[in-house]
């Protein structure tokens, strides 16, 4: 049975990852292969459950697939969608963690494109918008150019960036879009409408900047935008010719515990599950009892580089450990414990610091808190201290080991 092999496919790769000292290239092409197998298992225990028989079935038609022609040529198709696939190889870049969030981009950018519009996934900082439409580009074979909006850009600067992008056959994805002046929105509107027709009727030359453009069918636009509001400030509302370019999709609330629970299946930790609940547990709970600060983050970004460095404490404690034993669930806790301790605590104020720890305390009750062990690092910093004829102060120190960390 396929999902038999896959789950026995899955296996090897993380016993592979639990036993691997090989060079970071690699272990990102295993976590890649790793992230892919459990999509693949899931996609099939999901059509197994709605007992799909014939491939017709909506369960197998929203998903990407793809496909060999009669012309040899590799097609990308999602519902009556298709695409062909470019071979823009862009080397190995972190795997996207897909949720069912990055299903429904992905199946709204491809109904776009077929309609021959842009995509414009829109929502809160955090979320994965610019990520889904570069880990769709890539799956494309697409160069994916993204592009930070501001309100210094002007009506020529983009016009040379859209001729660019329709020569050479790129995806633009223009992150925070609406930071753009109202005017030169508008004027943008006639220009992208010129490259969206051309590619929804295939004519191969426009006009665009004063200047004959010879298009690539391969072109594509994409916007991602904050919402216009008191926490995002300098965005403007869309004008309604521009808004009618882009097939919308929100982007608001990823699922957090499934891509905690992944990335660290992905890491070699056999408790996952649980592991990235409570990380998440922490983020959210943080987030409402810690005081406000502006330059706290509890979103996704944050919670990936602490997932992040849950992986490179495994990996030094494989590293270190001489016992080839499995891991259990008792020294997991510890290293998840280090890795949020390391990664939050120089960024809180004194008093959420203790409050911090109370929040881990809390759901981490029989795990004991270790730091990294600097001695070397805090003896010397304490002898340049004496050299410089400074006062020697513990916190000072500590700042100078969180600087390491």
């Amino acid at each position: 049975m396929f999902l038999k092999e896959l789950k026995t496919q899955l296996d090897s790769y993380t016993d592979m990852n639990m036993s691997s000292n090989a060079m970071p290239l690699l272990r990102l092409k295993l976590k890649a292969l790793i992230l892919d197998t459990i999509y693949n298992i899931s996609i099939i225990d999901e059509l197994i459950e709605e007992k799909v028989r014939n491939k017709e079935d909506w369960s197998w038609q929203k998903r990407l697939r793809f496909y060999v022609n009669n012309k040899g040529i590799v097609v990308c198709r999602m519902v009556d969608a298709e695409f062909e696939y470019s071979y823009e190889y862009q080397g190995i870049a972190a795997k996207l963690v897909h949720t069912p969030l990055t299903d429904k981009c992905y199946l709204t950018l491809t109904q776009g494109m077929h309609m021959g519009m842009g995509g414009n996934p829109y929502g809160p900082a955090g979320t994965g918008k610019t990520e889904s439409v570069k880990a769709l580009g890539s799956l494309f074979g697409r160069q994916v150019l993204v592009f930070n909006c501001d309100e210094g850009i002007d009506v020529k600067s983009m016009s040379r960036i859209f001729v660019g992008l329709a020569k050479c056959g790129a995806w633009g994805c223009f992150d925070e879009f609406n930071r753009l002046e109202e005017s030169v929105l508008s004027a943008l509107s006639v220009q992208i409408q010129i490259i969206q027709t051309a590619l929804k009727v295939k004519t191969r030359e426009i006009e665009l900047d004063g200047k004959k453009v010879e298009i690539d069918f391969n072109a594509g636009i994409f916007i991602t935008m904050n919402p216009a509001g008191k926490k995002y400030g300098g965005r403007q509302k869309l004008p309604d010719n521009l808004k009618q370019l882009f097939r919308p999709v929100a982007m608001t609330s990823p699922d957090n515990d499934l891509i905690a629970e992944v990335l660290l299946f992905s890491e070699g930790y056999k408790h996952s599950k649980e592991l990235g609940r409570k990380v998440v547990a922490i983020f959210c709970l943080a987030r409402e009892l810690l005081s406000q600060q502006q330059h706290y983050d509890w979103g996704l970004r944050a919670l990936k580089t602490v997932l992040q460095s849950c992986g490179e404490q495994l990996q030094a404690a494989k590293h270190n450990s001489t016992s080839k034993g499995e891991m259990d669930i008792s020294f997991e806790n510890e290293l998840v414990v280090q890795a949020l301790r390391t990664n939050t605590l120089s960024k809180l104020t004194y008093a959420d610091c203790h409050r911090f720890d109370s929040l881990v305390h809390d759901l981490f009750p029989d795990t004991k808190f270790k730091g990294i062990d600097y001695e070397k690092l805090a003896q010397a910093a304490k002898e340049v201290m004496t050299q410089m004829k400074l006062v020697q102060s513990e916190n000072q120190i500590k700042k100078v080991l969180e600087l390491q960390e």
